[in-house]
């Protein structure tokens, strides 16, 4: 089987000009008659199947099958070398599908990690380094993906935390502070405030004594 990975990796929207274009040249390579142009776009078929499975986890079986049968089936050269473009085009279509799942489950995954360790030192980097992702990347995913950027997603589970242990009253401020994550009283008490309306203390007021 040939190998379409340069071509693979430009089923992407954004690359799908040149992935036409490396088909293109594949074809006046590698095809010289209709039998060889059907073994060329079942073996690019199968290749492409075989990405999306292995690199992305995303089954396309019903759609390599589809394209196969047409294959098998289709007799003229023309109509064989125009269906391998739709072939490449239909890969790429799939691609937005999986950017979007892929995307999902990133974020499920930075928010299960943030949910969990929101009381230590994160970072932006730190935990896209967790992802295997780049730092930009996560800062637009995070906002698209969740509506915060990802500092205020941090000081809302923190805040969030604050506000049941000091309704707990069991713990001191300076303690809850801590504990939350935060890196001062200060910091504690203006980012409370920012979220509540209310500092630490006066928020205690409220609960003791209404």
């Amino acid at each position: 089987m040939l190998n379409h990975l340069a071509l693979a990796n430009l089923t992407r929207p954004n690359t799908i000009s040149k992935a036409i274009d490396i088909y293109h040249k594949d074809i006046f390579k590698y095809v010289s008659n209709k039998k060889n142009m059907k073994d060329f776009l079942k073996s690019l078929n199968i290749f492409l199947y075989t990405y999306f499975l292995m690199k992305y986890n995303k089954d396309l079986e019903t759609f390599a099958l589809k394209n196969n049968e047409y294959i098998n089936k289709e007799d003229n050269f023309d109509n064989l070398l125009y269906f391998g473009e739709k072939i490449v085009r239909g890969y790429s279509n799939k691609f937005t599908s999986v950017l979007k799942q892929n995307d999902h489950e990133l974020i499920e995954d930075a928010l299960e990690y943030i949910n969990n360790n929101f009381n230590k030192k994160l970072t932006l980097q730190g935990v896209a380094n967790k992802l295997h992702i780049s730092r930009n990347y996560l800062c637009h995913l995070f906002k698209v993906q969740t509506g915060y950027k990802f500092c205020e997603y941090i000081n809302l589970q923190r805040v969030n935390r604050a506000k049941e242990l000091i309704e707990e009253n069991k713990k001191t401020l300076e303690f809850i502070s801590f504990d939350c994550g935060f890196s001062s009283q200060s910091h504690f008490s203006t980012t409370f405030k920012k979220y509540v309306g209310l500092t630490p203390n006066e928020y205690k007021k409220t609960l003791i004594y209404n």
